[in-house]
């Protein structure tokens, strides 16, 4: 592998997206918790689905969880793809129970399974920040 993965960067479109980012960018997966009924999401927010609050604070995640689901891409969606493919985009239940999208390290995607445990790790772009992507967890 190079010394930066081929991904464009984020291009954020409202300020939680970019603190999301931010929070990537130094490594740390946190996703938003609301303050009245403790409930985790993601993707970020202005309220909470569960039960309206507004109120809301970035928590840091442990970065674990299990095999939701996942593809396999075939084609390249852009040229910074073109040397990776096919490759496998899983979505993984967290143990905060948010769902999150993100590609998959450390394994080949014949291998993957649902259930299988999870933990995110983070890969440098070029033009800065880093990406998540998701690797088995060991034993």
């Amino acid at each position: 592998m190079s010394e930066y993965i081929p991904n464009p960067a984020p291009t954020p479109r409202h300020y939680l997206d970019e603190q999301f980012w931010e929070h990537c960018a130094k490594g740390v997966l946190a996703f938003q918790c609301c303050l009245d009924c403790e409930t985790w999401r993601h993707i970020p927010r202005f309220m909470c689905a569960h039960c309206g609050s507004e109120r809301w604070a970035w928590r840091e995640s442990n970065g674990r969880g299990t095999v939701y689901s996942w593809t396999v891409c075939h084609m390249p969606m852009s040229p910074e793809f073109e040397s990776i493919f096919p490759y496998a985009v899983l979505v993984v239940e967290m143990e905060e129970g948010v769902r999150m999208t993100a590609g998959l390290r450390d394994l080949d995607y014949n291998d993957l399974r649902i259930d299988m445990p999870m933990e995110v790790v983070f890969e440098p772009l070029k033009e800065g920040g880093q990406l998540p992507f998701f690797r088995p967890r060991g034993g």
